[in-house]
């Protein structure tokens, strides 16, 4: 029997299957080369049709099913797949990643964004720049496996903290994505590590045929700076008789900067919450603002001792005693020209390739590049003080007023900066993947393929700050030269700008933090869809093994890793960090080797030739994966999946599994890590409270200042114990899909699917995250105290502060331990609906209309042993303390995170040359603060519509060429504001109305 290699004809890819509807091979542009496979290798659902397995020939091309390994068979529907289509993808006018995920019900927050929202983006501690999360099932992005055609692809190399890991949703080109698979289901067993909510498969145009395309788009949000320009195309050629293809695709954009001016709400820090739970402009009020001014706060010091403290007057320009009134605290986000998102330029550059050695091999291979470089302005420098962050002036310095020369040092505090002007952040992210390999099948029935990649990604952020050393050096000049900290800020704008700036040049510096991660992979496998036959049909067997190498390199900039400490000259404290407002943090680097093995079998149990009545057919699926890691030990799952045909229009499935996920590189592979804060003391306001020296927890906090023994800049050690284990989890789902046979052709065809599933996380790595709320619990009802928690020697002020209380004195808190250690269960559950109607070939056209809804149902992580007591402590009076939820089982809603409900509709329509999308996406309710009565405040529901239309030409001088224009966030809704008037930047964008415009050309 002869066998001959058929390899997928290059065909040609229109923008859209007009009469159709299906998904489009066109509107190709550059794919990121790491997050695309080869052209030979791209991914295609659907098994293959039975006459084409009655014929000798085989396809080589790959036939990649997302849930198994093993194409052909009914055991491929025991899994929950979900499908974006390009349509749906082009539907929701997303222009990145992060706005395509953040549009699917299936995935959660984003708490990994381009804004770098922590610090307000003024810390590279946090991921910046052309970034963002994919997190399904809301578990978190670390539990999300990223496959590009099936196969990994390499992480993003900064993560928000040592176990914070994810893929960069940004860096996918939605422009080039054929479609998105998710597949809802646990899938360690078969993936490994990571596969814990699911996983998502990224499938991309393949064998273009010879010719090109281009398309440019542009948008603009309607009442913003923010607009897009993009052109992006491709082209691709046969050889060698058809043999071989190859094809290129290739895209630049630019994006410019979203500014905090652009929306009220971010154009200030002074945001007023009224009664009926909305937010008005607040600029000249007292909340919402930071502790931070131009106008000074200066403590005097002598024999160690302070011993008053003082600010500029903005009235008369004089130095006056007493704190700093809050009506004088720096508006930050009021300062001109800063950014609420960053600009953006990206290039991407990407060639595929394939060609047939004989009838029975095919060699196949990619190569790309992908480059983004941002930009984004933050506000001006500032700093706080803290053991971490000492500012000490001497009183000979030349601007020292004369009233404090008496001191033997003047420290500062909580001070801005206004004349330094805002600065800049820059990052650079790029990503490269290169891929080599072979496929082919044997005489003996076997398909086999193998192959060789290498993707590596590199991030390097550089951002504007001061540095302490220099303006140590600066300010305590004893010439006019010097930096003069009492000049104060501007009189006529009090909260925003400097009227009498002085040069800042002198310490005004830069920080660079470079991250680079690298992923090289071997694998070969090998399935066979009829290894075996027996009563019931084929059983089909998948076996693989697979040789990873991935490596994480974390290299801070020499400010601040601890080359180049500060020594305080007053104190002699030493400051590992030597850059204003960051906490020390050392440089990483870590590797791991992680070799695998897969064996996969798909088995037929009733086949329609039985005759059961009830059972069409029930196919099982029975699969488990082993994984030794070089640092993490050796660990198997298995899974059991089967799919029960009741008849030709009810499907009923289910699976349960184990699966596993290995503590990130960087966490393990950390030393212990330094940083440095304001944290509120509660034992501290539990005394006060108790002898009543103040009526409540929240007057308690509002009365003192950061950098006050209530607020104490502390030092916290953060580390990894060695006895910390790999995560290991157990998943089930259980689901029924409805596709009516008996319905008359012209209603269309209907799907109907439901899905529960539950996913428990059994050791879940993580920090106790409440040290001090614990050492006060244990002051009051053990009568002992927190070891995690370190306090200075007892002052006479601790001493008088406590008097009365009941309780012995505390010193000020200096440090406190955090150690990541394996914590108690946590468990999540939902269910999932899905609906799709199709119409075609009627007298109106085609038409669509797809409902997709994820309910999220539980989330809830077993507290630990020492949290419950505090709450409990709480709820029965014994501590005068409030924290909201402390003790909360079921966190959904909770804490401006994780909705019950998310949903989103889709409308299709196409007549002839025209197409139009509708479509609206649903983001539920959740709880952000609270009111002054204490009562949850709910941050409301929001629905953001997306509107396309499109014409095609098919004929005359512009035959080929298609115009589409098109809105997102249709009807202008601003995002929903917390009980402080900010948005929740994980679940919503601050931008209104975006329209846009694309022309593309085929030829």
């Amino acid at each position: 029997m002869t066998r001959v290699l058929r390899s997928q004809p290059a065909v040609k890819h229109p923008w859209y299957d007009v009469q159709g509807l299906l998904p489009h091979r066109g509107r190709l542009a550059l794919a990121l080369c790491t997050l695309l496979a080869p052209g030979a290798q791209a991914a295609e659902e659907a098994a293959l049709d039975p006459e084409r397995q009655r014929t000798d020939a085989r396809l080589l091309d790959k036939v990649s099913v997302l849930g198994s390994q093993i194409a052909g068979g009914g055991a491929q529907a025991a899994l929950p797949v979900l499908a974006v289509d390009r349509e749906q993808i082009d539907a929701t006018g997303a222009t990145n990643g992060n706005e395509l995920f953040r549009s699917l019900p299936q995935f959660g927050d984003v708490a990994v964004t381009e804004k770098g929202t922590t610090n307000a983006g003024r810390n590279s501690n946090v991921a910046r720049g052309d970034v963002g999360s994919i997190n399904l099932r809301n578990l978190g992005a670390k539990y999300t496996l990223l496959l590009i055609n099936g196969r990994r692809t390499v992480q993003h190399p900064i993560s928000n903290s040592g176990d914070d890991t994810t893929y960069n949703a940004n860096a996918i080109p939605t422009f080039g994505l054929e479609r998105v698979n998710l597949l809802l289901d646990g899938a360690a067993s078969i993936y490994g590590s990571d596969a814990v909510a699911g996983v998502v498969d990224l499938v991309t145009p393949s064998n273009l045929q010879n010719g090109g395309g281009i398309k440019l788009n542009y948008g603009k949000v309607a009442d913003g700076h923010r607009e897009d320009v993009s052109l992006d195309g491709y082209f691709g050629s046969d050889f060698a008789d058809g043999r071989g293809n190859i094809s290129v695709l290739y895209g630049v954009s630019r994006r410019t900067a979203q500014r905090n001016s652009d929306a009220w709400f971010t154009a200030t820090d002074g945001r007023r919450p009224l009664g009926d739970g909305t937010s008005v402009p607040d600029p000249d009020g007292t909340a919402g603002f930071s502790t931070r001014t131009p106008w000074g706060h200066f403590d005097t010091y002598a024999n160690g001792r302070r011993t008053g403290s003082w600010h500029v007057d903005p009235a008369t320009g004089t130095l006056i005693s007493g704190t700093v009134p809050t009506r004088y605290h720096y508006d930050s986000a009021a300062e001109p020209g800063i950014t609420s998102s960053p600009s953006i330029r990206k290039g991407n550059v990407f060639a595929s390739g394939r060609v047939d050695l004989t009838d029975s091999m095919q060699l196949f291979g990619e190569l790309g590049y992908y480059r983004a470089t941002s930009e984004s302005w933050v506000s001006s420098e500032s700093g706080f003080g803290g053991d971490g962050f000492l500012l000490h002036i001497r009183p000979d310095a030349y601007w020292v007023p004369q009233s404090l020369r008496g001191a033997d040092a003047i420290r500062l505090l909580n001070y801005q900066f206004a004349d330094s002007g805002i600065r800049r952040v820059k990052v650079d992210n790029d990503q490269s993947r290169a891929l080599l390999g072979l496929r082919g099948w044997t005489e003996g029935g076997w398909n086999w393929e193998t192959a060789l990649l290498y993707s590596r990604a590199r991030s390097t952020d550089t951002q504007q700050g001061g540095l302490t050393d220099a303006f140590i050096a600066a300010v305590n000049r004893t010439d006019a030269g010097a930096y003069n900290p009492f000049s104060g800020g501007d009189p006529a704008s009090i909260r925003v700008g400097d009227a009498t700036p002085y040069d800042t040049s002198a310490f005004i510096g830069e920080a660079t933090r470079e991250g680079t991660t690298e992923l090289a992979l071997w694998d070969f496998k090998v399935n066979r869809p009829d290894l075996l036959s027996w009563y019931a049909g084929d059983i089909g067997l998948a076996a693989g093994v697979e040789y990873r190498y991935e490596s994480r390199t974390d290299d801070r900039d020499e400010n601040i890793d601890g080359s180049r400490p500060y020594t305080d000259w007053y104190t002699g404290t030493v400051a590992a960090s030597n850059f204003f407002t960051h906490s020390p943090r050392p440089d990483v680097h870590g590797s791991r080797n992680v070799k695998s093995a897969l064996i996969e079998l798909a088995v037929p149990l009733v086949s329609p030739a039985h005759e059961v009545p009830l059972v069409q057919s029930l196919d099982v699926q029975i699969a488990g994966r082993w994984e030794d890691y070089s640092d993490a030990g050796k660990v198997a799952k298995p899974k059991l999946a089967a799919a029960w045909k009741v008849n030709d229009s009810v499907l009923l499935r289910g699976s349960v599994s184990g699966g596993f996920r290995a503590p990130g590189l960087e966490l393990v592979n950390s030393p212990p890590t330094y940083g440095f804060g304001f944290n509120s003391d509660a034992i501290r306001c539990h005394a006060l409270i108790s002898r009543g020296a103040q009526p409540d927890y929240t007057a308690c906090l509002n009365a003192y200042s950061s950098g006050s023994p209530v607020k104490p800049s502390v030092s916290a050690v953060t580390s990894y114990g060695d006895d910390v284990k790999p995560e290991t989890t157990r998943q089930s789902s259980w689901g029924a899909v409805l596709e009516p046979q008996f319905l008359p052709e012209r209603l269309g065809a209907v799907s109907l699917s439901v899905d529960a599933w539950r996913v428990e996380v059994e050791n879940p790595i993580n920090t106790l995250g409440e040290e001090l709320l614990y050492d006060a619990y244990l002051r009051v009802v053990e009568g002992s105290s927190n070891s995690n928690v370190v306090r200075a020697a007892v002052t006479a002020e601790d001493a008088a502060l406590f008097e009365g209380s009941g309780l012995a004195p505390a010193g000020v808190v200096t440090h406190i331990y955090n150690r990541y250690q394996n914590r108690r269960p946590l468990t999540a559950s939902g269910v999932d609906y899905n609906l799709n109607w199709r119409v075609r070939d009627t007298g109106w056209g085609n038409f669509a209309v797809l409902l997709s809804v994820s309910q999220l149902k539980e989330y809830t992580q077993q507290k630990p042993a020492e949290i419950q007591q505090v709450a409990a402590a709480i709820a029965n009076g014994q501590l005068n303390i409030i924290a909201p939820d402390l003790g909360a089982a079921n966190e959904i809603g909770i804490n401006g995170a994780k909705p019950e409900w998310r949903g989103s509709a889709t409308f299709l329509w196409n007549l002839q040359d025209w197409t139009v999308r509708l479509r609206d996406d649903y983001i539920g309710s959740v709880k952000a603060g609270a009111y002054s009565d204490r009562t949850p405040y709910v941050v409301k529901a929001t629905q953001r519509w997306a509107l396309s239309v499109k014409k095609d030409f098919n004929e005359g001088r512009l035959k080929g060429t298609s115009v589409e224009v098109g809105a997102r966030n249709l009807f202008d809704e601003e995002p929903p504001l917390n009980a402080s008037g900010n948005y929740l930047s994980a679940l919503h964008e601050t931008y209104g109305r975006y329209l846009h415009v694309g022309i593309s050309k085929n030829w």
